[in-house]
């Protein structure tokens, strides 16, 4: 890794107003690569729009595809990616991003302002922006550089997947004393909750919870008892953490920006996905996919590359893609209660796990369903419907395999990570080299097994 030093709002990929008055300022023109210049709410906002960044990008549309809620056809890139044909080049600009001056090091120029300050409600809400970037990073590579990551070596150690776990466990409590404590915080530059810290203290138990989640496999069913506790105390209703957009070109959601580009007609509905949501008559179809030629909704079956692409629904014309403006959902209260529903239910408390499942449910204009015939494969198909175009699917289904999903075709696997970037792997010698991430083979630590296939 190349000592990170670059502005804080230098890569903002979504192009706020905010952070564009940041790049278009003179310091920020002459020395664009000096963190000096930037304020702390010019920083905050640069790591904001490339939270957004990431989680809306080209790592959120491989989930998509390798999970199977949308699909590539056309045999252009996309679809090379969907069927699983990527290398170290393929995501080597997100895995910079992690770090950069929109990342992890325009976080931690924001804490220090802030500690300089005396504001440690501002401190505690950049520290739960942090674990969001990082916990992004460890999910999906598992190994990444953490401890020594922002530091005077050009070459940081990768820390261990469950160890970048424990740490941000550990950032999260710190922020959420943090924000207990003194100061204004960000106040209105805060494009997710406007400064509100008790919304932010929700989604920081939220995270928490994830982060228990993810650890199930590696180390067992206690994991749930903790998830379980923490998204007790997370997101309610109306504290969503949604993406900001507008309708300048380049502040569009950039699921919307794709559908209008050369590629847009490359991306369309996964079979699972719109089969699930027909079988229960799902109203979100239309929010989710465009109509197919012939009406109605078709998704493509990467299994069995079937039907033809051009009788398979876009997703160009669906609520989502025609409005530029959409609000990507990222951490949600409808996500939290699936987390408790999947939490109560593996720790025997059927009760308490239906009424948070049935609280989704019949949200969007569904049935309920009896606790006693409540299965965990309810929770996580009502999951992965209710998460669609989020990269948290992919780790629901590391876990538990569920909802059944079978490879592309002609592959034996799908994938449960991606290879670091190249740059890292040229300029870190501790990156591991490509030939030893064959992604059919090689497995993070949290995910030691395939899902069947």
């Amino acid at each position: 890794m190349r000592k990170w030093t670059f502005a804080a709002a230098g890569l903002c990929l979504t192009g706020l107003a905010a952070c564009t008055d940041f790049l278009n300022s003179d310091k920020a023109i002459a020395d664009p690569n000096n963190p000096t210049v930037a304020s702390r709410d010019q920083r905050f906002v640069g790591t904001l729009a490339q939270i957004m960044g990431n989680e809306e990008g080209p790592l959120t549309m491989i989930a998509c595809q390798w999970m199977q809620q949308c699909a590539g056809v056309n045999g252009r890139f996309v679809e090379q990616q969907g069927t699983y044909s990527i290398d170290n080049t393929t995501f080597d600009i997100p895995f910079q991003n992690v770090y950069n001056g929109g990342g992890l090091v325009g976080m931690r120029a924001v804490q220090a302002s802030a500690d300089a300050a005396g504001d440690k409600v501002y401190k505690g809400i950049s520290e739960v922006v942090e674990a969001m970037d990082i916990l992004f990073a460890a999910d999906i590579w598992g190994d990444v550089p953490y401890r020594f990551a922002v530091s005077d070596s050009s070459t940081p150690p990768f820390d261990p997947q469950m160890q970048v776990y424990d740490d941000l466990l550990v950032l999260l409590d710190k922020a959420i004393a943090d924000m207990g404590g003194a100061g204004d915080g960000p106040k209105g530059v805060d494009l997710i909750y406007g400064g509100d810290k008790a919304k932010w203290i929700d989604a920081a138990h939220t995270l928490k919870a994830r982060i228990y989640l993810h650890r199930v496999e590696k180390l067992g069913a206690g994991e749930y008892t903790k998830a379980l506790a923490e998204a007790r105390l997370g997101i309610k209703s109306g504290g969503d953490w949604l993406t900001k957009h507008s309708s300048a070109t380049s502040e569009r959601n950039m699921w919307a920006q794709f559908q209008v580009s050369s590629f847009g007609n490359d991306l369309v509905a996964g079979a699972p996905l719109v089969n699930f949501m027909k079988a229960q008559n799902d109203s979100r179809l239309s929010q989710y996919f465009g109509a197919a030629k012939a009406g109605g909704f078709v998704g493509y079956d990467v299994a069995t590359q079937l039907p033809a692409p051009d009788a398979v629904s876009p997703l160009a014309g669906s609520g989502r893609t025609s409005n530029v403006t959409f609000s990507q959902p990222i951490l949600t209260y409808h996500e939290n209660q699936f987390i408790i529903a999947e939490a109560a239910l593996q720790t025997n408390d059927r009760p308490a796990a239906a009424a948070a499942f049935n609280t989704v449910r019949t949200a969007v204009g569904k049935t309920s369903i009896a606790a006693g015939a409540l299965t965990l494969n309810d929770i996580m198909t009502e999951k992965y419907i209710a998460l669609y175009q989020n990269r948290e699917t992919w780790n629901d289904y590391k876990r538990t395999c569920l909802p059944v999903l079978h490879p592309a075709k002609t592959k034996s696997v799908i994938p449960g990570r991606v290879y670091y970037g190249a740059t890292e792997e040229q300029t870190n010698p501790h990156t591991p080299t490509s030939d030893l991430q064959d992604i059919r083979t090689v497995r993070n630590a949290n995910d030691p097994a395939a899902c069947p296939p």
